[in-house]
């Protein structure tokens, strides 16, 4: 008999929000839910769910850039730009996914603030703190996955969902609502979810880590063929920017036998 195909190991350092000495929380964990299948639209499947919670604790109006601006529904893994390579073999390719059952990856989030920021896959032997660009076919795989879906379930203009900012986007009538940014009360939590179904289907082991424990007070934006640093805006319609450090946790996923 098949081992089962699955199991989650979830290393939770936030249980009580009254245990938290930062004002701010991001909290990772992985849900299961019957959705249709991506390749076969009249059956469904278990698929897994990344959820990242942003959290206050504390008794201010803040807002601040997310760890993974992108928007709800999809993964947005790496830097989609597939689509515009679109033709009659896509599928095909898409289901040609390769299999990585007995590897150990990081999937880290949140390394730079950057408007079109994807998520980064390293093996779970390499430093990415010392700036290793992982060379796994792995990545092509999942990019060529996550690119259907967008195809398929995701109808904003590409330029609107995967756009780098430009200076004149950072002013507070810009920021105010943009889904790249979180923005939270007092006691209040926002939830995004992304789809892991890509992670399913090429199997192995994912833990998802955001890298830096610090909120920037800042994004990068290109101009000039050049990236440089813009402060953003202290108050926001009735917001506060926050920066500084957050309570965080990492969750690991496991997909096929081991």
């Amino acid at each position: 008999m098949r081992a089962k195909k699955f199991f989650i190991t979830a290393f939770l350092l936030l249980l009580n929000p009254s245990l938290f000495p930062q004002c701010i929380s991001i909290e990772l964990s992985v849900i299961w839910e019957m959705k249709k299948d991506i390749f076969n639209e009249d059956s469904v499947v278990n698929t897994p769910f990344l959820n990242i919670i942003y959290r206050s604790n504390c008794d201010t109006n803040y807002y601040f850039f997310k760890v993974s601006p992108r928007k709800d529904g999809q993964s947005m893994v790496f830097y989609p730009g597939l689509l515009q390579y679109q033709d009659g073999d896509y599928i095909e390719r898409a289901k040609q996914y390769g299999n990585y059952r007995n590897l150990d990856f990081n999937v880290i989030m949140g390394k730079e603030p950057w408007g079109n920021a994807g998520w980064q896959i390293y093996r779970d032997t390499a430093d990415f703190h010392k700036g290793y660009i992982s060379k796994e076919s792995i990545n092509l795989c999942l990019e060529t996955i996550y690119t259907y879906l967008y195809a398929e379930n995701i109808t904003t203009e590409y330029s609107q969902l995967h756009s780098a900012f430009e200076t004149s986007d950072i002013t507070p009538e810009n920021i105010l609502g943009n889904y790249q940014f979180v923005f939270l009360k007092p006691k209040e939590a926002h939830l995004d979810t992304y789809n892991l179904i890509g992670f399913k289907l090429v199997e192995g082991c994912f833990t998802f880590i955001i890298e830096k424990e610090i909120i920037e007070d800042y994004v990068l934006v290109h101009e000039n063929f050049a990236s440089k640093e813009v402060k953003l805006p202290i108050i926001v319609g009735e917001y506060q920017l926050y920066s500084g450090s957050f309570n965080t946790n990492k969750v690991t996923v496991c997909f096929g036998e081991r």
